[in-house]
């Protein structure tokens, strides 16, 4: 079984370039919402992440929500104010909601990244799933449990190719 090592580690996504995603060779994202995108208590992402998906849409990258998040409306509502395909309940890291997004996207999983702030969940899946893994620092540090979480996935915190 695969370890959940990131491919790539940046401090936000506004630090993932097409360049970079040329370099992995990498022609689509999946994206996790929740400490990635935007804070878990944030209706919607700051101005330079809404601007990030732009650049992202205009370079031709396939963009999709994979978001773990239970509720529907919340994962829809955001989706639909970006304007990209989306999944709840994706049951990362397990391998239904990556298979179901490729399909969706036309994609295999090698020219794919998963780009998510949690190693056990997205690291872990994406590396699973055979796709690329693209950490981010969670936003979500308000969280009562964050510095746990944190701790357990400090070992994994490093780039492995």
């Amino acid at each position: 079984m695969p370890l959940p090592y990131p491919h790539v580690f940046v401090p936000d996504v506004t630090h993932i370039t097409p360049a970079l995603l040329k370099e992995l060779g990498v022609a689509g994202l999946l994206l996790d919402i929740d400490g990635t995108l935007m804070e878990t208590r944030d209706a919607m992402p700051a101005r330079p992440v809404l601007d990030w998906l732009e650049e992202m849409k205009s370079a031709g990258v396939a963009l999709y929500i994979l978001s773990n998040n239970r509720h529907r409306e919340r994962v829809q509502a955001f989706a639909q104010a970006v304007d990209l395909p989306w999944q709840n309940l994706a049951g990362k890291p397990g391998k239904r909601g990556f298979r179901l997004a490729a399909e969706r996207l036309g994609l295999p999983p090698e020219k794919l990244a998963l780009v998510g702030d949690q190693t056990f969940t997205d690291m872990w899946g994406a590396r699973r799933w055979g796709c690329k893994g693209i950490l981010v620092e969670s936003t979500d540090i308000h969280l009562w449990y964050f510095w746990l979480r944190r701790l357990l996935e400090l070992p994994f915190r490093k780039e492995r190719p």
